[in-house]
């Protein structure tokens, strides 16, 4: 289902970051930031709170210290209003103080956006790199990427590290991201000659769930790629073909994009499919539209 998407007004400027805040809504951080700017009001709250109660795992932090990280830099993406954010960012931070990382090498961006699918930063930092959920953390070796950490931790954030800087095997949640991050980037997203059902094969050992291409196809619509999006939830049409919500998501593709015909048809079929009584209602606004009826 489509999702409202949240963005707040700016009140405060600084010479590093916004600050931002509407009324009762919070005030979260917008732009590149320091933890300097995580250690004053209303923030110290959740980060000292989270940087203090973690404890690194001293086996860990002990192998990485082996590590030469002289030519590593990394970046961190996160959203102040984002829960995962706010758990993973202060212990991250407290592990690069265990190494002793310079902070000089760590270049972090808090992305605006209440809604968890619009992440952009006033700077745009996050063009190309396809920053789909926050928090992410990338590594960087002579400032090329070797990884990242997207969300959360497969194991341990220390222990993903160890894994990515001693370049182990390591798989990363949401492992789709990284390939259609260079479809989009090569034109295989918007290429007419290549089906969707090809995309959805090579696509298939890396989705977690349905919800993890929707995500990406709303995302790419309200960056105004439609055809891109169309793509997408064609994908995961041919992955989850009974999902009354992921057949809904493609009726919205094809109206987004134009075609009338094929969103009324896939719209339909989505409330066959659907046995959420209370999304009925939702499905038939959007079915309403497609076929031009005022509700």
């Amino acid at each position: 289902m489509k999702k409202s998407f949240f963005i707040a007004s700016l009140l405060i400027v600084s010479v590093h970051s916004f600050a931002q805040s509407t009324g009762s809504k919070p005030e979260i951080l917008y732009g590149a930031i320091s933890k300097e700017d995580m250690l004053r009001p209303p923030f110290d709250k959740w980060f000292v709170e989270g940087y203090d109660a973690y404890q690194p795992d001293t086996t860990v932090i002990s192998s990485l210290r082996k590590i030469n990280m002289k030519n590593t830099s990394i970046r961190i993406f996160l959203g102040t209003w984002c829960g995962d954010s706010r758990r993973e960012v202060p212990r991250f931070l407290k592990i690069l103080h265990e190494l002793s990382f310079p902070l000089q090498q760590v270049h972090i961006i808090a992305v605006g956006g209440g809604d968890s699918l619009y992440k952009q930063s006033p700077q745009h930092e996050e063009t190309g790199k396809g920053i789909f959920r926050v928090p992410v953390f990338i590594l960087y070796k002579n400032d090329k990427e070797i990884g990242r950490i997207n969300e959360y931790p497969s194991y341990s954030l220390e222990k993903d590290m160890l894994a990515l800087l001693s370049g182990r095997s390591y798989i990363p949640n949401y492992r789709s991201f990284e390939t259609i991050r260079n479809w989009l980037a090569d034109g295989t997203m918007t290429d007419k000659n290549i089906t969707a059902r090809s995309l959805a094969w090579q696509l298939k050992p890396l989705v977690g769930g349905e919800n993890e291409l929707n995500s990406l196809g709303y995302l790419l619509l309200k960056q105004d790629k439609k055809e891109a999006a169309l793509k997408l939830f064609q994908v995961n049409a041919h992955l989850y073909p009974e999902s009354s919500n992921v057949i809904s998501s493609l009726g919205e593709g094809y109206y987004e994009t134009g075609d009338q015909k094929n969103a009324v048809q896939y719209l339909e079929r989505s409330l066959e499919l659907n046995k959420d009584p209370q999304k009925v209602k939702e499905l038939l606004g959007i079915l309403y539209k497609a076929k031009g009826i005022k509700e």
